[in-house]
This record gives C-alpha cells, structure tokens and sequence, in this order.
C-alpha cells in the first residue's frame, strides 16, 4: 500500500532544509492538481494515496525561501529551491483559473475567508505566489554574507524592515550571480592562480 499524500506533505516542514527542499522538487513534477467545490486547491501523486491540500506545500516551498536565508543555505541548495519558482507559479496560475471558471459555470463555491485582510499579507500561498512575490527570495542574503560573495558587485535588489529591536536590510542575489559564485567554489584553486 503506498503512503498517504497529506501525511507525506504534513511532514516536510519538519524536515532538514535540504531534505524538504528535495522531497518538494521531486513530487511537484508528477502532481496533478484540482479544485474542490469550495474552491480548495487539491493535488494527488501517482507514488501517494488519497488527495493533500496543495496551499500546505505552498506554504512549506515559501517557508524554505525564508529558511535558505535563516540557515545561510548552500549556493547548491539555493539553485535547486529557485528553481521552483516558475513551476509553483504556473500551477497556482492554473488552479486560479480554475477556480475562476468554476465559480463562474455554478461547480465551485468559495467559502467566505474568515480574515477579509490582505491575503498576500497573510501570507496565504496562493496569493504570494500568484503575485509572485516569491521569486528570488532563495538568493536573499545578509550584507555581510553577500559581500564575502560577490564583493562590491551591485546588487540584485534589497529588502529591509525590523527585525527584532533593530532595523535590518538584507541584499538580493541574482540567479547568474550565485551560478557564477558556486562555479567559482567548485574551481579548484590552482586554476585561480
């Protein structure tokens, strides 16, 4: 009997950073997705039993977003999570019109969200994503930690806030750079010279 697909995805946020980041990237190309009659995003897995709600890897893909800057994540790692990206998005772009179909042909029937706030705000995956404000975020890094890097190269764009008691800004890689930055790891260092 193969393993139950909600328990599978409720369990990857408990896992190593690079572990969820992999079991995320290996069960996001074979997932087929739909919509509930309440208008909640479903997936099924050829490898899983039963159906798991798609917002809740959703939401474990942003929260490794936030744990690759957090954890100072490998430059491989890094790669591999962005590279999700556009796959997520172009999902939750199908489910929403979807959903959007089904609302309008009388199949689907939103329930009322409890919060009427902003939905990107609540961090809510499907809004995040659709607005695509998850990109990029993988390459997020401290000031300090982008110029050991890339020195004074300019960087990519820059996010900043409180964190804590104190103000804090963090600098955006691009993807070329950390590409260009893991080939220089993987020089060996006579070839440097």
């Amino acid at each position: 009997m193969s393993p139950n697909l909600q328990a599978y995805v409720d369990e990857i946020h408990t896992m190593a950073l690079e572990d969820s980041i992999k079991a995320i990237a290996d069960l996001l190309p074979c997932v087929i997705t739909s919509v509930s009659p309440n208008a909640t995003y479903l997936m099924r897995h050829p490898d899983y039993e039963g159906e798991a709600k798609f917002d809740d890897l959703g939401k474990y893909f942003l929260n490794n977003n936030q744990r690759c800057f957090a954890e100072n994540a490998p430059l491989r790692l890094r790669l591999l999570q962005s590279s999700l990206d556009d796959k997520f998005e172009g999902i939750y772009g199908e489910l929403y019109k979807a959903a959007v179909d089904g609302v309008k042909n009388g199949t689907i029937k939103p329930e009322p969200r409890e919060d009427q706030g902003c939905a990107c705000c609540a961090g809510e995956p499907a809004a995040v994503i659709g607005m695509g404000f998850h990109h990029g975020n993988a390459f997020l890094y401290t000031i300090e930690q982008y110029r050991q890097l890339w020195g004074h190269q300019q960087n990519h764009g820059s996010r900043s806030g409180w964190m804590g008691d104190s103000w804090d800004e963090q600098w955006y890689a691009s993807k070329e750079q950390v590409e260009e930055a893991l080939a220089r790891e993987s020089t060996p260092i006579a070839g440097r010279l």
